[in-house]
């Protein structure tokens, strides 16, 4: 089985856009880790860049699924650690990939 790995952006650069990791990115990661660490899972969430939509953050994205989130808070942390280990998707969070909407 292929692990999944959670991209979510850390950006904390304001460049008159919104950032993400300012705006709740940073804790949205460390309480993904978190869980994670709990849970022992071999799941991985890495913090990145800007992902984009900057509007729309805090943003992240799971892969190998492709799955992109928009909107999210700390308290997303457990439904993303789902979608990590079991493969259910938050749906209520889902966005289109940049670009393709």
């Amino acid at each position: 089985m292929t692990r999944r790995h959670l991209f979510v952006c850390a950006n904390s650069r304001y460049s008159g856009k919104p950032a993400c990791g300012l705006g709740g990115g940073a804790a949205l990661l460390a309480a993904v880790q978190n869980l994670l660490i709990a849970r022992g899972s071999d799941a991985r969430v890495t913090a990145c860049g800007c992902l984009g939509p900057c509007f729309d953050g805090p943003n992240a994205v799971i892969y190998p699924d492709g799955v992109w989130y928009a909107h999210l808070t700390e308290a997303d942390a457990p439904a993303l650690v789902r979608h990590l280990i079991d493969g259910e998707p938050l749906e209520d969070k889902r966005c289109e990939p940049p670009g393709d909407s």
